[in-house]
């Protein structure tokens, strides 16, 4: 059976390298840009993993962490990663507090990105 995952962000070029990285056989992935694809794409099916940018729509957005409490109350086993280019304790704390297994602040390597992914078992050293 294929693992899931959902990436969000509002860069349509992240969306586009990272499912390039992470697509592969056994790994489906979906891009998402706003909070409503998200709650489409989770109301079709459920995810192994959401990947989720902190801000969707501006300076002051915090959708990321409605994202995580969105995720979480459908589906406790999802495994979300939180990842911000306007990180700082307080929201990293947020993260964690609402189910978050990883909090990472932009940019963020490939290799902690699927070294996050193979702690799931999402991916192996192989399929990447």
């Amino acid at each position: 059976m294929p693992k899931h995952v959902l990436i969000v962000d509002d860069e349509t070029t992240i969306l586009i390298a990272f499912k390039k990285l992470l697509q592969s056989p056994g790994v489906e992935v979906d891009t998402a840009e706003t909070f409503e694809e998200v709650e489409a794409f989770l109301n079709k099916q459920p995810y192994d993993a959401v990947i989720a940018d902190l801000r969707l729509s501006g300076i002051a957005g915090e959708e990321g962490l409605d994202i995580i409490r969105y995720v979480k109350e459908r589906n406790p086993d999802t495994q979300v990663i939180l990842m911000t280019g306007y990180g700082n304790q307080d929201i990293m704390k947020k993260a964690y507090t609402l189910g978050a297994a990883y909090y990472f602040e932009k940019p963020v390597s490939t290799n902690i990105i699927r070294d996050a992914l193979r702690s799931f078992g999402i991916i192996n050293n192989i399929s990447i």
